[in-house]
């Protein structure tokens, strides 16, 4: 899955649009100068033969370093952290709730869901559920922590099963979730107890994996890492509510049937249409976007639901906070003082100062996101090429592909994270592909920069 990651990396440096990056930066650009910016294809020809020869690069070099972790050693086998027990018809917890019943804070494990002899299932179960008789109560977590359930007054044994249960994936009531924690996730640090995911998210964690193994021990004290992927239960509506969510990266329903197509051709249609407006100038970027996402609506490609949770508003926000900095930058002398120095280190040698600036690009990549080190890097490189006399567009280019060319570790990209915990990966795995990837691409997007444009006006 890193290979998918990475293409999909490469891909987006083929357009404007391509990666939000590209947009920030482009924004950030025509705010600094007064300048149109650029067009929608300016970038595609470094980025086409970038993505070429690093997809040959990776044909090339992955077989042989890349090990095959599948996510069947997380999550193969639900009996692992599932089990079942019943409640006594006539035993003292009848008519108790969940917490009265002492059945909230267990050691290793946790109520997951109650389900009624009428066939009533509970998920996400509250703190106030009230215990009927017959009542199935499945938990999450340690399987070992089993004797100490039946040891619970009022607790008996499952009789179809022997202790243990596997989640079906039929219920209407129930979805099983794969998640992937971002780095912007309200429970990011936390433990999954104080989390509090039932009354957050609606949903109940049954297992944790990381660095492809799935994380043992007390599941409640398990303490969420970005990257972390959590298998929950959880109710129908939190797919479409998180799918969008900053809090997760991937979201993906095991429940959920095979999309439908019946207008994928249409919107497909429509996209192209927009994309071709906006190359040939006859609509701007912005309009044919917005007219395309009108469309997109009016004709049911997609709900205003939909639409409105597709929104990226952290990219809203960091484009709009770049103009603020990077004007703070050029105001206060900071872009002024940094740009001199690297022109007295590079010598005012115009190479040199285009490698300088692809490699901190590349190393702040690594290290915060993307987009952070963009519009961090913007203001100072504009200075320093008005200063030397140097031309912008291949300094600019330089910034969108350092920045979205972040292979070395899972957090520099989003992607990255996404296929981390699913793909069963590990830190070093990133490391022994990725390094080398960021060095090759490096190579071959300077090269091409340097013998393509002229660095000086």
């Amino acid at each position: 899955m890193i290979p998918l990651s990475y293409t999909a990396i490469l891909g987006g440096s083929l357009t404007l649009v391509g990666t939000s990056t590209n947009l920030v930066v482009n924004g950030q650009y025509q705010q600094l100068t007064g300048d149109d910016g650029f067009s929608l294809f300016s970038i595609t020809l470094i980025g086409a033969p970038v993505a070429v020869l690093g997809m040959a690069f990776i044909w090339w070099w992955f077989p042989r370093w890349l090990p095959d972790r599948g996510e069947q050693q997380a999550f193969g086998n639900l009996r692992e952290f599932t089990l079942e027990v019943t409640v006594d018809p006539h035993g003292p917890l009848v008519g108790k709730t969940v917490a009265q019943a002492g059945l909230r804070h267990l050691e290793r494990v946790y109520l997951a869901e109650v389900e009624r002899q009428g066939g009533t299932l509970v998920t996400a179960v509250p703190s106030e559920e009230v215990l009927q008789a017959g009542d199935r109560l499945v938990f999450a977590g340690d399987t070992q922590a089993i004797s100490d359930l039946l040891r619970i007054n009022g607790i008996l044994p499952s009789p179809e099963n022997g202790h243990s249960a596997t989640l079906n994936r039929d219920r209407a009531e129930r979805r099983l979730v794969e998640a992937v924690v971002s780095p912007h996730c309200a429970a990011l640090g936390k433990n999954i107890r104080d989390a509090k995911f039932r009354d957050r998210y609606g949903a109940v964690v049954l297992a944790v994996a990381r660095n492809g193994e799935r994380v043992t021990g007390n599941l409640g004290n398990i303490r969420l890492k970005a990257g972390d992927t959590l298998f929950l239960e959880a109710r129908p509506a939190f797919v479409t509510r998180q799918r969008y969510n900053k809090d997760f990266l991937l979201v993906n329903d095991l429940n959920a049937e095979a999309p439908r197509h019946e207008r994928a051709y249409l919107s497909w249609g429509i996209l192209l249409v927009a994309v071709g407006l906006a190359a040939v100038g006859v609509l701007s970027m912005l309009n044919a976007a917005l007219i395309a996402a009108g469309l997109m609506i009016f004709t049911g490609c997609c709900s205003v639901n939909q639409a409105e949770r597709s929104l990226d508003l952290t990219v809203l926000i960091t484009i709009a906070a770049s103009f603020a900095l990077g004007t703070a930058l050029q105001q206060t002398g900071v872009a002024e003082l940094l740009a001199n120095g690297i022109i007295d280190v590079s010598g005012a040698t115009p190479w040199l100062m285009l490698i300088l600036t692809y490699i901190a690009v590349s190393l702040l990549t690594e290290t915060i996101t993307n987009n952070a080190s963009a519009v961090l890097m913007l203001p100072i490189v504009l200075e320093m090429t008005d200063k030397a006399g140097l031309a912008h567009e291949p300094f600019v280019f330089a910034i969108m592909m350092a920045a979205s060319a972040s292979f070395a570790t899972p957090l520099g990209y989003q992607t990255n994270l996404m296929v981390y915990g699913p793909g069963g990966y590990r830190f070093a795995d990133f490391l022994k592909v990725g390094v080398p990837m960021n060095l090759f691409i490096a190579a071959v997007t300077l090269s091409l920069l340097m013998l393509f444009w002229p660095l000086t006006r």
